[in-house]
C-alpha cells in the first residue's frame, strides 16, 4: 500500500528547446505538490540546454540531470525510465508546462490503485490557449474496455467523453511498478513524434487493469512553427510505416476485435494523409513534381499503406478519408494536392475551435 505522499518521477527529455526550457522547469519546480524527483535528459541538445540544466541542479536537490549522446526521444524516455525511483510516473515535453497545482491534482485518485491518471489539456499555439483535448465527465476504463481505449487512441473519437489525450504520454501519471512488471518501454526504432507515444500507450491499455480519467484540466502542448507538427520530415513515410506494422502485429497477437482491425487500418490511412503534408507536398520539400510523384507512388506500394488503400467498407473512415482513399487509388497526384489544400484549411479551423 502506498503512502499518501507518494513521490512522483518527472521524465524530462531535453532537445533543442533553450527559448521554452526555463519556463518549462520553473512550471514543474515550483509546483504546489513537492514530493518529486525531476529527471532532465539532456538528448545532446546543441544549444544552451544542457547548461540550464545544469543550473537547476545545483538549486534543487530534487533535479538530476543526465547528458547523452543524441539518441531520439524513445531511448531519452526508457533512460529516465530506468533512473526513475518515484511511485508514479509523468512524462513532459520540454517545450511544453503546467499548472503550478498539476501534481496536485492528478495524484488524488491514487488510493483507487489505478494503472494511469488521464487529465485534459490545453493547446497553445500563437501566444493563447485552446482547451483541445478534454473529457466531459470523469470516467474509468477496466480491462474488459480496453478495445474501445484502443479505438480512441487510433482515431479522432467520435464520443466526446473521451475526446482525450489517449495518444499522448503527457498529461499523466503511470504507475511505475505496473509499467516495470509488464516490461512496457519506449521502442527505441521510433523515435520523435506522436508515434513514439501512441505505441507505449497501446501496450499500457492492453496491461491495465483500471484507467482513470479526470476532468482537471492542467497541461500546456505547445506548438510552434518548429514542431514536429509543421516540419519537414523525409523520413516519416518509412517510419511511419514501421509503427503501423506495429499496430498491425499487436491487433493479431491480441486476437483484437474486428473494430479494432479496422481502426488500425483507419490511421493508416490517415498517416498516409499526414505523410502527403510533412514529406511529399510540404513546402520545404526540395524534390522535383517527378520526384515527388515518384515517391508517392513508392509510398502508396508499402505493404500496410498498399492494405489501408484497397480496403474496403471501413466504418472507421471519415468523408474525407473516403474522398482521400478513393483518390489514392488512382494514377495522379494533383487531386491529391488540392485535397491536401482543402484538407488544411478544414483542419486548422477545427484545431482552433
Amino acid at each position: 500500500m502506498e503512502g499518501k505522499n507518494p513521490q512522483i518521477s518527472v521524465i524530462v527529455p531535453i532537445y533543442k528547446v533553450e527559448p521554452y526550457l526555463h519556463w518549462c522547469l520553473d512550471s514543474i519546480v515550483h509546483q504546489t505538490y513537492q514530493n518529486l524527483e525531476i529527471l532532465l535528459i539532456d538528448d545532446g541538445s546543441p544549444d544552451g540546454c544542457g547548461a540550464i540544466c545544469d543550473e537547476y541542479a545545483k538549486k534543487d536537490a530534487r533535479i538530476r540531470v543526465t547528458h547523452k549522446k543524441n539518441g531520439g526521444l524513445s531511448a531519452a524516455w526508457n533512460d529516465g525510465l530506468r533512473m526513475a525511483a518515484g511511485e508514479w510516473v509523468a512524462f513532459v515535453d520540454s517545450d511544453d508546462w503546467l499548472d503550478l497545482d498539476f501534481f496536485e491534482k492528478m495524484i488524488f485518485d491514487q488510493d483507487k490503485h489505478a494503472d494511469v491518471v488521464l487529465s485534459a489539456g490545453y493547446y497553445w499555439e500563437d501566444g493563447s490557449d485552446t482547451i483541445r483535448w478534454i473529457y466531459l465527465k470523469p470516467f474509468e476504463y477496466r480491462e474488459k474496455e480496453k478495445d474501445l481505449l484502443k479505438m480512441n487512441l487510433l482515431m479522432r473519437p467520435k464520443n466526446p467523453q473521451t475526446k482525450g489525450t489517449l495518444g499522448y504520454v503527457w498529461g499523466k501519471l503511470f504507475r511505475r511498478d505496473f509499467i516495470l512488471s509488464n516490461g512496457i518501454s519506449f521502442d527505441p526504432q521510433i523515435r520523435a513524434g506522436l508515434m513514439v507515444d501512441s505505441i507505449f500507450n497501446w501496450d499500457v491499455f492492453e496491461k491495465s487493469s483500471l484507467i482513470l480519467g479526470s476532468l482537471y484540466c492542467g497541461y500546456h502542448y505547445r506548438i510552434t512553427q518548429t514542431s514536429g507538427t509543421f516540419k519537414f520530415d523525409p523520413n516519416r513515410p518509412k517510419a511511419q510505416e514501421y509503427v503501423e506494422e506495429e499496430f498491425f502485429r499487436r491487433v493479431k497477437a491480441e486476437g483484437a476485435s474486428d473494430a479494432v482491425y479496422k481502426a488500425v487500418e483507419s490511421r493508416c490511412l490517415r498517416d498516409i494523409v499526414h505523410n502527403l503534408q510533412h514529406c511529399y507536398f510540404h513546402p520545404d520539400n526540395p524534390a522535383s513534381r517527378r520526384e515527388v510523384a515518384k515517391g508517392i507512388q513508392e509510398m502508396k506500394q508499402m505493404p500496410y499503406y498498399h492494405q489501408a488503400i484497397c480496403s474496403r467498407n471501413n466504418p472507421c473512415n471519415t468523408m474525407s478519408l473516403k474522398a482521400f482513399q478513393w483518390m489514392l487509388r488512382l494514377p495522379w497526384i494533383w487531386p491529391l494536392r488540392v485535397m491536401i489544400a482543402l484538407w488544411e484549411r478544414v483542419d486548422g479551423k477545427k484545431a482552433k475551435a
